[in-house]
């Protein structure tokens, strides 16, 4: 083969293969061709900025700052992101219905001569993102005995078949974009502090170093789960319905002026979102509720949390603690005396190394106690005074630890714990486990006997 076809035979392959890097892997595939079907145009619906609603007497308007789309009119608050995108995905890419195509009519006899509603949307072209371009659509009737609705870009003749969601959508109206997430979805994890004010009373829940304390009315540690319980619901709470202006004007009739309850959620980098909770609805299964000037009912199942005692929210177990946190733990029982320390060479027993694992058994065992109830002030008070049987310190590597002390109490055991008010209910059963769980941990190792030599002959 001579050099010249070599040549030209290679800029065939090149030129073949720049065709599919640059243009053919970008193009849609037939599936993706047959999935979405004709349109009458297609306009980047990730590049849409902005839409505006006009029907009747209402104007709705929504824009795009970033990733998140707001409602700007006729008030301004959070938009319910799917409910936007798909109209954004709608407008941006109106299907052409099979065998349809637009056509020359009578706009009255579509209902096109005096439009029931209007979208405008806007848009930026991904190669000039500095030029904006606008679109406006009318929609008149909807087909009988189809999905279909007529429609007609503004200033144009031709009429248009779109699908009949397209047209409902755009006749929607304002509380039907706005978000029904009242915090905005927030993740359990972000949520670091609920304060609920009520009446003249006021509960406070706030997550130090990953767990959870009471800092009113009482200080002290709190119910893991039951706190984690609540900043779920809370966060994750829903708008079951907007309530209409003329009655939301009335704040002192929905309980909402002063707030039965007023929610703080703050997250770990200090943001605030406030909630108030006002009286039950008439049908008895949500209350009235206010944020951002917005008024809406909730489901009054979390009404049920927050008007639970401090008491249901303290924490029945003794100690909690992050195992990575623990320095050492010390345990004195009469003369009998043990430390446990870890170190960089790991684990030891009173000098002597010991697996990790049999620190970790023993750290189960201490975080798992759980007392049965909690005992009043003046018995607290009592116990106080009386030798402990045995005592046992949590140390942490940062800050104060856990110092837990036992005695016998009508059978069973009492315990009163530093840094937590009162004493707690011990079951004798609970507290015989740990007391084995401590001493199998702090036995030295079982060595064999050496074996017996044979005697000789």
């Amino acid at each position: 083969m001579s050099s010249r076809k070599l040549l030209a035979l290679t800029g065939v392959v090149v030129a073949l293969f720049a065709f599919i890097f640059f243009f053919e892997r970008r193009m849609p595939t037939t599936s993706e061709r047959e999935q979405k079907g004709d349109l009458y145009w297609e306009v980047p619906a990730d590049r849409v900025e902005s839409i505006r609603l006009d029907h009747g007497s209402e104007s709705v308007e929504l824009a795009k700052s970033g990733e998140t789309w707001k409602l700007v009119k006729p008030e301004t608050y959070p938009a319910d992101a799917n409910a936007v995108s798909d109209l954004a995905s709608q407008l941006a890419g109106p299907k052409k219905p099979a065998g349809e195509s637009q056509a020359e009519g009578n706009p009255e006899g579509y209902g096109l001569a005096k439009p029931s509603a209007r979208a405008t949307f806007a848009w930026t072209d991904p190669k000039k993102p500095g030029q904006k371009s606008s679109r406006t659509v009318e929609f008149g009737l909807d087909i009988p005995g189809t999905d279909l609705s007529a429609a007609r870009i503004a200033g144009k003749s031709e009429i248009l078949f779109v699908p009949a969601s397209l047209a409902s959508s755009v006749r929607k109206g304002a509380d039907d974009f706005k978000s029904k997430d009242v915090f905005g979805g927030a993740p359990p994890l972000d949520v670091a502090r609920i304060d609920v004010s009520r009446g003249r009373g006021r509960l406070v829940l706030a997550k130090k170093n990953g767990i959870w304390w009471i800092e009113q009315p009482i200080s002290d540690l709190a119910d893991r789960e039951v706190a984690d319980r609540l900043a779920g619901d809370l966060s994750s709470l829903r708008v079951t319905e907007f309530v209409p202006k003329a009655q939301a004007g009335d704040l002192p009739s929905l309980g909402l002026s002063p707030p039965i309850f007023r929610v703080t959620l703050s997250d770990a980098r200090g943001g605030r979102n406030v909630l108030d909770l006002g009286s039950t609805r008439s049908d008895g299964n949500s209350v009235y509720a206010s944020k951002q000037g917005q008024v809406f009912t909730v489901a009054n199942s979390t009404v049920d949390d927050l008007s639970k005692e401090a008491t249901a929210f303290r924490d029945k177990r003794l100690v909690r603690f992050e195992r990575s946190d623990v320095s050492g733990i010390d345990i004195v029982s009469g003369p009998v005396r043990h430390a446990f320390a870890r170190n960089q060479a790991g684990w030891s027993v009173d000098g002597r190394a010991v697996l990790a694992s049999t620190a970790d058994d023993l750290m189960t065992s201490l975080s798992d106690v759980a007392s049965q109830s909690f005992l009043d002030d003046p018995t607290a008070r009592a116990l106080s005074e009386r030798p402990a049987e045995w005592t046992i310190t949590v140390k942490f590597t940062k800050g104060p630890g856990w110092t837990v002390k036992l005695l016998p109490f009508r059978g069973d055991f009492a315990a009163t714990v530093a840094n937590r008010p009162g004493a707690f209910l011990v079951a004798k059963d609970a507290a015989d486990r740990l007391r084995e769980s401590i001493e199998k941990a702090a036995a030295p190792p079982v060595t064999s006997a050496p074996a017996t030599p044979k005697p000789t002959r």
